[in-house]
């Protein structure tokens, strides 16, 4: 699959899980970059490059940005760690 298809898919599942509209960027130069911006009417999601390259990354994005939109409001450490423990 190439980036952009991998790209856009990622996109649909945070807005599919969510239930919302996202904007998503990709940071090339911080690669291991995760934000969510939720002071926006659309919230922003930035993801690293990195994500085209390591799967688990690119999961554990997602899983992230979900639970922060969800919540409206930037997962702590270890309620992010007790998540993925779940999953």
């Amino acid at each position: 699959m190439d980036d952009e298809t991998f790209l856009e898919r990622i996109h649909q599942k945070i807005e599919r899980l969510t239930g919302r509209a996202i904007q998503l960027e990709i940071d090339q130069e911080e690669t291991n970059q995760l934000k969510v911006e939720l002071e926006r009417e659309v919230p922003l999601v930035v993801l690293g490059a990195n994500i085209f390259q390591y799967s688990g990354f690119a999961r554990m994005c997602v899983e992230y940005a979900v639970e922060s939109i969800r919540q409206q409001r930037p997962i702590d450490v270890l309620e992010f760690h007790l998540l993925l423990a779940r999953n």
